[in-house]
């Protein structure tokens, strides 16, 4: 199963993975809206980023109690199913998973062809 990946050494913080992500599943240009984060701080003088992205470890599908959440090739999500608890999103280790107009917002990775991927205009994203 191909997963995102994320090389902090290419990445200048650009947000524009983000931007592109909340264009393609929100309609808008959120950055805080977009299905991945990257965040960009100084430390000590100097700037850092870090990133959280679904890394596809099931948890989410686990303990989802409606059986919302299936992952195959990619994660989906069932919108009819899904009854916004909001499980999914206390127990996903990266604290990605939002919960909006009445659903989980997971990064499905684009079905499988991320457009935050082919976005990124350092390669700091890949999909492999």
């Amino acid at each position: 199963m191909k997963r995102l990946k994320w090389g902090k050494e290419k990445c200048i913080g650009c947000q524009l993975c983000a931007q592109v992500c909340s264009a393609m599943k929100e309609g808008e240009y959120i950055p805080s809206r977009a299905r991945l984060d990257i965040e960009s701080y100084y430390d000590r003088g100097a700037l850092k980023y870090e990133a959280s992205y679904c890394i596809l470890c099931g948890i989410c599908a686990k303990n989802c109690p409606v059986e919302a959440i299936t992952i195959d090739e990619y994660i989906t999500v069932d919108d009819d199913k899904c009854i916004a608890c909001g499980i999914c999103a206390e127990k996903c280790p990266k604290h990605i998973i939002k919960i909006r107009d009445e659903a989980a917002k997971i990064c499905d990775t684009c079905k499988g062809d991320p457009t935050c991927v082919k976005a990124c205009p350092q390669n700091a994203l890949t999909f492999a």
